[in-house]
Protein backbone atom coordinates (compact mmCIF):
# COMPACT_ATOMS: atom_id res chain seq x y z
CA UNK A 1 0.00 0.00 0.00
CA UNK A 2 1.64 3.34 -1.21
CA UNK A 3 0.90 6.43 1.16
CA UNK A 4 -0.60 9.26 -0.13
CA UNK A 5 1.63 12.51 -1.57
CA UNK A 6 0.47 14.64 1.61
CA UNK A 7 1.80 12.07 3.43
CA UNK A 8 5.16 11.33 1.44
CA UNK A 9 5.70 15.36 1.59
CA UNK A 10 5.55 15.35 5.33
CA UNK A 11 7.58 13.00 5.98
CA UNK A 12 9.86 14.25 3.87
CA UNK A 13 9.90 17.96 5.49
CA UNK A 14 9.98 15.82 8.80
CA UNK A 15 13.12 13.91 8.17
CA UNK A 16 14.94 17.07 6.51
CA UNK A 17 14.30 19.16 9.68
CA UNK A 18 15.57 16.43 12.30
CA UNK A 19 17.49 13.96 10.39
CA UNK A 20 20.91 16.46 10.72
CA UNK A 21 19.80 16.56 14.80
CA UNK A 22 19.51 12.96 14.76
CA UNK A 23 23.07 12.21 12.87
CA UNK A 24 25.02 14.65 15.05
CA UNK A 25 22.98 12.89 18.32
CA UNK A 26 23.80 9.30 16.65
CA UNK A 27 27.30 9.78 16.21
CA UNK A 28 28.43 10.40 19.62
CA UNK A 29 29.74 13.87 18.56
CA UNK A 30 29.34 15.40 22.40
CA UNK A 31 28.90 12.37 24.55
CA UNK A 32 31.69 13.82 26.75
CA UNK A 33 29.91 17.01 27.05
CA UNK A 34 26.63 14.62 27.83
CA UNK A 35 28.00 11.75 29.83
CA UNK A 36 29.36 14.88 32.25
CA UNK A 37 26.18 16.93 32.48
CA UNK A 38 24.73 13.54 33.26
CA UNK A 39 27.18 12.96 35.91
CA UNK A 40 26.76 16.48 37.37
CA UNK A 41 22.77 15.94 37.65
CA UNK A 42 23.54 12.92 39.33
CA UNK A 43 25.98 14.53 41.61
CA UNK A 44 23.02 17.59 42.36
CA UNK A 45 20.59 14.46 42.90
CA UNK A 46 22.57 12.74 45.07
CA UNK A 47 23.49 15.65 47.03
CA UNK A 48 19.83 16.93 46.73
CA UNK A 49 17.38 13.84 46.96
CA UNK A 50 19.28 10.73 47.71
CA UNK A 51 21.92 11.26 50.66
CA UNK A 52 19.25 13.12 52.51
CA UNK A 53 16.77 10.62 52.02
CA UNK A 54 19.33 8.08 53.25
CA UNK A 55 20.03 10.16 56.11
CA UNK A 56 16.66 10.48 57.72
CA UNK A 57 16.35 6.71 57.22
CA UNK A 58 19.10 6.53 58.81
CA UNK A 59 17.91 8.50 61.80
CA UNK A 60 14.87 6.20 61.88
CA UNK A 61 17.36 3.30 62.02
CA UNK A 62 19.04 5.18 65.15
CA UNK A 63 16.00 5.33 66.64
CA UNK A 64 15.50 1.47 67.26
CA UNK A 65 19.39 0.94 68.09
CA UNK A 66 20.99 0.55 64.58
CA UNK A 67 23.51 2.46 63.08
CA UNK A 68 24.43 3.69 59.68
CA UNK A 69 27.25 5.56 57.28
CA UNK A 70 27.18 7.30 54.58
CA UNK A 71 30.17 8.21 52.40
CA UNK A 72 30.12 9.80 48.45
CA UNK A 73 31.95 8.55 45.61
CA UNK A 74 34.10 5.95 46.96
CA UNK A 75 36.46 4.51 45.04
CA UNK A 76 34.88 5.58 41.95
CA UNK A 77 35.69 8.04 38.73
CA UNK A 78 32.30 8.59 38.23
CA UNK A 79 29.47 9.87 41.18
CA UNK A 80 28.89 7.19 43.70
CA UNK A 81 27.01 7.04 47.63
CA UNK A 82 27.75 4.13 49.66
CA UNK A 83 24.61 3.43 52.68
CA UNK A 84 26.24 1.24 55.42
CA UNK A 85 23.48 -0.30 57.48
CA UNK A 86 25.12 -1.22 60.65
CA UNK A 87 22.42 -3.41 62.36
CA UNK A 88 22.16 -4.22 66.12
CA UNK A 89 23.40 -7.69 66.96
CA UNK A 90 25.14 -8.30 63.29
CA UNK A 91 28.67 -8.19 63.48
CA UNK A 92 30.01 -4.56 62.91
CA UNK A 93 32.30 -6.25 59.50
CA UNK A 94 29.14 -7.46 58.17
CA UNK A 95 28.88 -6.45 54.26
CA UNK A 96 25.36 -4.52 54.43
CA UNK A 97 25.64 -1.48 51.78
CA UNK A 98 23.04 0.13 49.51
CA UNK A 99 25.01 1.27 46.42
CA UNK A 100 23.93 3.91 43.59
CA UNK A 101 26.55 4.80 40.97
CA UNK A 102 27.06 6.26 37.65
CA UNK A 103 28.29 3.77 35.05
CA UNK A 104 30.93 5.05 33.27
CA UNK A 105 30.43 2.64 30.16
CA UNK A 106 26.81 3.03 29.82
CA UNK A 107 25.31 3.78 26.00
CA UNK A 108 23.67 7.37 25.66
CA UNK A 109 24.54 9.52 28.26
CA UNK A 110 25.12 7.81 31.33
CA UNK A 111 22.91 5.04 33.36
CA UNK A 112 22.95 5.16 37.21
CA UNK A 113 22.53 1.80 39.03
CA UNK A 114 21.51 0.77 42.30
CA UNK A 115 21.94 -2.11 43.93
CA UNK A 116 22.22 -3.72 47.62
CA UNK A 117 25.13 -5.99 48.72
CA UNK A 118 24.39 -8.73 51.84
CA UNK A 119 27.06 -10.39 53.10
CA UNK A 120 28.91 -11.26 49.31
CA UNK A 121 25.86 -11.28 47.59
CA UNK A 122 25.00 -8.95 45.25
CA UNK A 123 21.69 -7.46 44.14
CA UNK A 124 21.13 -4.78 41.86
CA UNK A 125 17.87 -2.82 42.44
CA UNK A 126 16.99 -0.91 39.58
CA UNK A 127 18.47 1.15 36.93
CA UNK A 128 18.01 4.65 35.92
CA UNK A 129 18.29 6.46 32.58
CA UNK A 130 16.37 9.43 33.34
CA UNK A 131 17.47 11.36 36.05
CA UNK A 132 14.24 13.02 36.47
CA UNK A 133 12.87 10.02 37.49
CA UNK A 134 14.34 9.67 40.96
CA UNK A 135 12.41 11.73 42.84
CA UNK A 136 12.51 11.38 47.11
CA UNK A 137 9.73 9.10 46.46
CA UNK A 138 10.89 6.65 44.43
CA UNK A 139 14.65 7.00 46.85
CA UNK A 140 12.75 6.37 49.65
CA UNK A 141 10.91 3.36 48.55
CA UNK A 142 14.25 2.13 46.99
CA UNK A 143 16.18 2.65 50.38
CA UNK A 144 13.43 1.23 52.46
CA UNK A 145 12.89 -1.93 50.00
CA UNK A 146 16.69 -2.60 50.16
CA UNK A 147 16.64 -2.72 54.17
CA UNK A 148 13.89 -4.82 54.29
CA UNK A 149 16.19 -7.31 52.36
CA UNK A 150 19.26 -6.44 54.39
CA UNK A 151 17.08 -7.31 57.58
CA UNK A 152 15.90 -10.23 56.10
CA UNK A 153 18.96 -11.99 55.11
CA UNK A 154 20.64 -10.95 58.11
CA UNK A 155 17.76 -12.56 60.26
CA UNK A 156 18.26 -16.05 58.72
Amino acid sequence: MAINEHARIRLAIIQKKYGKRLAQGASGADLPDRRARFNADFQRILADIIAPTCEAIGSELAASGHSCRLEQDVGEQTPSLEFHILLQGVPADANNLIRLFSRADAEGDGEVIAEVNVGQTLTELTRFRVLSRITQEVAEQMCVDAIEHVFACNAR
